[in-house]
C-alpha cells in the first residue's frame, strides 16, 4: 500500500491515519452521548499540537474550534450541533461519522456504504455531499446502490470472492454481463414484481401480540400507544421514516427497552418487562441492525454460542443441518472466523444466529442493508420460506421489495401506528404510499 510514495504496508493505524488516508464506517462509530460538536471536536483535536496539555481548555483553542465550526457548516449540520450523536436520525449520524474522516485531513477518503439503510431524501443529500467532496479530494467508495455508483464514480471496480471481476468506466460495468451475473443478479426489481404475501395469514391464531405499549428512552416518549399483532406464519413489515420508532419497538419486544405501559403477548405467555434473556429463551429472536456477531469466533461457534440455554422453548429447533438448508452458503464457512465473511455472509450468520434454539417469532431490523443485489436475492428467498416454520417481523427501507415479501404492514410515525392493512395495499398504491408514508 502506497501513499504518495510513501510505502503503508503492514503501517499502525494511526500511522496511516497521519499519512493521509481516513475512512468512514459501514456501521457508524460515534460518541453518542456526546454532542455533534464535542464528537468532531475531538476529532480535530487529534490533530491540534498540544493536544495533551491538560492545562488548557479546548474551548481557548481557536484553530481548533475554528476549524469545527467549519466542518459543521459544510456538513450541513448548522442548528443541531448541540445535539447529542446518538439521537440523531440515522442519516445524520451518517454525515457526522463522514465529517469524523473529514476532520482527519485526509489526502484520500475511505467510505464504506455510506448510503445503506438511508431513505430516499436522506440518500439524496449524503450522495451529494459525497459528489462536493470528490471535488476536492480522492474518495474510494465501497457501495451496493449500483444506480448511486454508476452516477458518482469515474471508475468502477468490481470484486467477487476476494478477485477483481471488472476494472473500467461506470458505462463499461453497467454493460458487463460477467458483473451483472455474479453482482446485479436479477434484481431487486423483479424480485419486488411478484408479491409472495397473502392478507390471508391473517386468519390464523395470532402468536405475538402488542396492545397499548408505551416506551421512553428517559423522559422521551418514543413509543406511544401501539398496538399490533402477528400471526403464526405471517410476514408483517413495519414501516415508517427514519426516527420513527421501529428500532425501538423491536427492542421493547425483546426486552432491552422496557415499556412503560401496555401488554406484549408471545401466544399465551406475558412477555412486557421480562428480561431479554428469559424473552429469548421463550422464543423470540432477533437480528440487531449492525448484526453485531462474535468477532474471532468462528461461525460454526457463533451459532453454538447463540443455542446455549435456548434448546426448551415451544419453537422450532434449528440444528446447524437445518440452518444450511435455508443457507447453503454456510456450509463451507462453518469453521471461518466471522469477522472475515463478506457483507452478506455476516448477514445470513446473523439471521442464523438469531434462529439457533427454539425460535417461534423472527425480529429482523432492516436485513438488507448495504448487501449486493445477488444477496438480497438469496435471503429474500430464505425469509419467503421461512415464514413456513415461524413469523416474521422485518423493519426495512426497501418498500418495493418488503411490500413483495410481506402478508401485512404496519407504518409507524412518531412512535404512534398510523395506518395497518395487507402489505398489498401499499404495494399496488402509490398514492396511499406517499399519504401514509411520506415517500
Amino acid at each position: 500500500v502506497v501513499l504518495a510514495g510513501t510505502n503503508l504496508t503492514h503501517a499502525a493505524p494511526h500511522r496511516i491515519v497521519a499519512a493521509g488516508i481516513a475512512r468512514s464506517f459501514q456501521i457508524t462509530n460515534l460518541f453518542p452521548a456526546l454532542s455533534v460538536h464535542e464528537n468532531l471536536r475531538l476529532a480535530v483535536q487529534a490533530r491540534a499540537r498540544g493536544r495533551f496539555n491538560g492545562w488548557t481548555p479546548t474551548v481557548a483553542v481557536q484553530p481548533v474550534m475554528q476549524e469545527t465550526a467549519q466542518l459543521i457548516r459544510f456538513l450541513g449540520l448548522s442548528g443541531i450541533e448541540r445535539a447529542e450523536a446518538g439521537a440523531l436520525s440515522y442519516g445524520g449520524q451518517r454525515l457526522l461519522d463522514m465529517g469524523l474522516a473529514l476532520a482527519c485531513a485526509p489526502r484520500v477518503l475511505l467510505l464504506d456504504e455510506p448510503l445503506a439503510g438511508l431513505a430516499a431524501a436522506e440518500r439524496e443529500r449524503v450522495a451529494q455531499l459525497i459528489k462536493r467532496i470528490a471535488s476536492d479530494l480522492p474518495v474510494l467508495l465501497v457501495e451496493h446502490d449500483i444506480d448511486r455508483v454508476f452516477a458518482l464514480a469515474d471508475r468502477v471496480t468490481v470484486m467477487n470472492d476476494g478477485k477483481v471481476l471488472f476494472e473500467g468506466n461506470a458505462a463499461d460495468a453497467r454493460g458487463s454481463q460477467a458483473v451483472r451475473e455474479i453482482y446485479i443478479g436479477s434484481g431487486t426489481a423483479a424480485l419486488a414484481a411478484t408479491a409472495r404475501g397473502s392478507a390471508e395469514r391473517a386468519a390464523v391464531p395470532v402468536l405475538l401480540g402488542l396492545d397499548a405499549i408505551d416506551a421512553f428512552y428517559g423522559k422521551s416518549h418514543i413509543i406511544k400507544n401501539v398496538s399490533l399483532t402477528v400471526h403464526e406464519h405471517e410476514i408483517v413489515a413495519l414501516l415508517g421514516r427514519n426516527g420513527a420508532g421501529k428500532s425501538t419497538l423491536l427492542k421493547t419486544i425483546i426486552g432491552t427497552v422496557s415499556p412503560a405501559s401496555g401488554i406484549i403477548t408471545l401466544g399465551e405467555l406475558p412477555l412486557a418487562r421480562l428480561p431479554a434473556w428469559q424473552i429469548a429463551r421463550l422464543g423470540v429472536g432477533y437480528v440487531p441492525q449492525g448484526r453485531a456477531l462474535f468477532a474471532g469466533m468462528s461461525v460454526r461457534d457463533n451459532l453454538a454460542l447463540a443455542r446455549l440455554k435456548r434448546r426448551a422453548g415451544a419453537g422450532v429447533a434449528w440444528s446447524d443441518d437445518k440452518i444450511i438448508e435455508f443457507f447453503p452458503k454456510l456450509a463451507a464457512r462453518l469453521d471461518t472466523p466471522a469477522d472475515f465473511l463478506s457483507g452478506g455472509e455476516q448477514q445470513m450468520v446473523a439471521v442464523a444466529r438469531a434462529l439457533a434454539g427454539h425460535v417461534r417469532v423472527l425480529l429482523l431490523d432492516e436485513p438488507f442493508e448495504g448487501l449486493a443485489p445477488t444477496v438480497i436475492e438469496e435471503l429474500f428467498t430464505a425469509f419467503d420460506r421461512l415464514r413456513a416454520e415461524l413469523a416474521i417481523v422485518i423493519v426495512e427501507h426497501n418498500l418495493d421489495l418488503v411490500l413483495a415479501l410481506a402478508d401485512r404492514a404496519y407504518v409507524l410515525e412518531r412512535g404512534s401506528v398510523v395506518h395497518q392493512g395487507p402489505a398489498a395495499a401499499l404495494r399496488e398504491n402509490l398514492e396511499l404510499r406517499r399519504q401514509v408514508l411520506w415517500m
